[in-house]
């Protein structure tokens, strides 16, 4: 079940896992990916050509509306990571999310809602496919955080081969979904550097609206 990431390849991981499940099978009412539909911080002219201006912004897709922000030293793109279906993505200044050794990304998983499949479920189906793909792995609570948008997200940590983590999902939840939010390194060690900066991207999280919100 795991997904090769365009030209990042992500062999083995959660994260993988995580884009296969949410839009490689999606689930009834799942979200077809769409052209980028954007506001800014930035001047606007600049960000049209450099994605390293983007500090913050608003990503629009089917039935999800949100915002999040670029921590210090990351580059917030909802462009590069449209080809694996992914809706926003996130890598240090000076690299490319296609080569860079750790990543962070946003996607919207539908189909689990408050009244109908929780997190609670999708956190224990994700690490029974985790560890039914890894027998060797582990998984860890990485605790929760709050976000700007005063929901509480829920922090997984996972490691392929039972060694320190390189994997973080922060899942929170909205009415009918949940947002995924993954940091993912080739490293420990890459992973362990990113968690301050992962923790500022899992803040800057706030829900804008759904279409039934906009009355569309």
């Amino acid at each position: 079940m795991f997904a090769c990431l365009g030209a990042r390849e992500v062999a083995g991981t959660l994260a993988a896992l995580l884009v296969t499940l949410s839009l490689g099978a999606p689930a009834a009412g799942a979200s077809k990916p769409v052209a980028a539909s954007s506001a800014t911080v930035a001047t606007p002219e600049a960000a049209a050509h450099d994605t390293s201006t983007r500090k913050a912004m608003v990503i629009e897709g089917d039935n999800h509306m949100f915002m999040v922000s670029a921590p210090d030293g990351w580059v917030l793109d909802d462009t590069a990571g449209m080809g694996s279906r992914i809706r926003c993505v996130f890598y240090p200044k000076g690299q490319k999310w296609a080569t860079a050794a750790t990543v962070m990304y946003v996607n919207p998983l539908h189909g689990y809602g408050a009244k109908t499949r929780t997190v609670s479920t999708l956190i224990a189906e994700d690490e029974k496919s985790f560890k039914k793909n890894s027998p060797r792995g582990k998984v860890t609570d990485g605790g929760t955080i709050q976000t700007t948008g005063k929901k509480t997200a829920v922090v997984r940590y996972f490691s392929i081969d039972g060694g320190p983590a390189h994997e973080a999902v922060a899942y929170v939840p909205e009415a009918e979904m949940v947002m995924l939010l993954v940091l993912s390194s080739k490293t420990p060690q890459g992973f362990q550097g990113a968690l301050a900066a992962y923790r500022e991207l899992v803040q800057s999280y706030a829900w804008v609206a759904s279409n039934a919100e906009l009355g569309r």
